[in-house]
């Protein structure tokens, strides 16, 4: 992985063939002392876990799909409970154009992965009972 510095608050990062997305943004928050933040970005993938949130059972199902995707979209939220956590949704696109997405448990990176990330101050993330997420706690 690689990173700039574009601002104060703003980072490009890059991810490289073979590294892992959500590992590789968890270890570059640890590393930058980002416990707060929204990204965005596109790339190449070829190993993918997406996952499913059943609010009324409170449970994620999951698929893992274990062939060369393009990396649409990823988009999501950093924040911290006990430890740091990396939220992201992707749309991935396949070799005949179809696409699925999904909330992004992991993916390993194919080609590459860029990524704009925005540093915030700290974002305390609960577990709320009604649904059972994790949500920002802004009070």
């Amino acid at each position: 992985m690689e990173s700039k510095k574009v601002n104060q608050n703003s980072f490009v990062i890059r991810i490289k063939r073979g590294e892992k997305i959500i590992e590789s943004l968890a270890a570059f928050c640890n590393k930058e002392g980002i416990e707060g933040g929204f990204f965005y970005g596109v790339g190449a993938v070829d190993e993918t876990e997406l996952a499913h949130y059943d609010v009324g059972k409170q449970k994620y199902s999951s698929l893992k799909f274990d062939k060369p995707l393009e990396l649409i979209n990823i988009t999501g939220s950093i924040g911290k409970e006990e430890e740091l956590i990396i939220h992201a949704h992707a749309v991935l696109g396949d070799t005949d154009m179809q696409t699925i997405g999904g909330h992004l448990v992991e993916a390993k990176i194919s080609g590459t992965a860029e990524i704009y990330l925005t540093k915030t101050e700290k974002l305390t993330k609960k577990k709320d009972s009604q649904t059972g997420l994790k949500l920002f706690s802004l009070s």
